[in-house]
């Protein structure tokens, strides 16, 4: 069997293809702004490049967690967050549908308002962002096809060194000896990369469709994580300043009261995180 992962430079995509190599499948990934070895170049929005890309690799699944994902970036350009976020996975998805194979995308929490969180799957989405409104109106055009599989998760974090990761962010931070504010008013559901591609594989293996919530076990705000970091990576006295969400410089609204819960229990993934996984990454810093 043979997959596509479109988006493969990311912390979502290179594990999604590690995890797909470990189960002996045969995969192809793609980068857009990100080159890295062995990956294709191919920007989603050109319907004739995805094409070509589509009829030279005849996957068996299709998976979309390449995106647009800089919140702030997108409330200030929305008509290209739009081509991106919701254009582009549509086009993947009618070529998926021609083939009639399985299509995973990967939405967000932030299809969620945060006024009454955690959210499960049968709850009503209602963004507060530019971000969160593409995500949905995706969404909801993917799901028109049956083979669709939309995969939410939050706060994504891994050991990848680059400015993507939160972990890698406040590691730097730390190790320069910055004061981070963090947000005590802002909770959510933190998701590692590595659970969230390896439980996303095995929904794809077990045909699942419509949408799946996955994120890590534990509900804490911005300001615990933060906290939680430095203490796994050795810096328990680090200057981690507590202040509330509408105090921090962003150009888009984030929800407060945030965090996903999963109806499907044989999913939920289980990994904290971890000593290891934290000061393997400072070492890359």
């Amino acid at each position: 069997m043979k997959h596509l992962v479109i988006g493969a430079s990311g912390q979502v995509g290179q594990l999604i293809m590690s995890a797909v190599r470990a189960q002996g499948d045969d995969v192809v990934g793609t980068y857009w702004q990100r080159p890295s070895a062995g990956l294709v170049g191919l920007d989603m929005r050109d319907r004739q490049a995805l094409h070509r890309l589509m009829a030279e690799v005849a996957p068996a699944v299709v998976w979309v967690p390449g995106a647009m994902a800089d919140v702030d970036q997108c409330e200030r350009l929305p008509a290209v967050s739009h081509a991106v976020n919701v254009v582009g996975p549509i086009g993947v998805m009618e070529e998926a549908s021609q083939r009639h194979v399985p299509l995973v995308f990967f939405s967000t929490d932030y299809v969620f308002d945060g006024r009454r969180g955690p959210y499960d799957e049968s709850d009503e989405p209602c963004p507060l962002q530019v971000y969160g409104r593409h995500k949905w109106e995706a969404e909801r055009a993917l799901l028109q096809y049956e083979r669709t599989l939309i995969i939410r998760p939050a706060w994504i974090y891994s050991d990848d060194p680059h400015p993507r990761n939160f972990v890698y962010r406040v590691l730097k931070d730390l190790k320069a000896g910055r004061t981070i504010p963090a947000a005590i008013d802002q909770l959510n559901t933190p998701t590692p990369a590595q659970g969230l591609a390896r439980q996303s594989l095995k929904a794809v293996r077990e045909g699942m469709t419509g949408i799946l919530h996955l994120t890590g076990p534990e509900r804490v705000s911005r300001y615990a994580l933060v906290s939680e970091i430095a203490r796994l990576a050795g810096y328990p006295e680090a200057p981690i300043t507590p202040i509330r969400l509408q105090d921090l410089p962003l150009a888009a609204p984030r929800p407060l009261n945030g965090g996903l819960v999963t109806q499907f229990a044989e999913f939920a993934i289980q990994d904290p995180l971890r000593a290891l996984e934290v000061r393997k990454l400072l070492t890359a810093i």
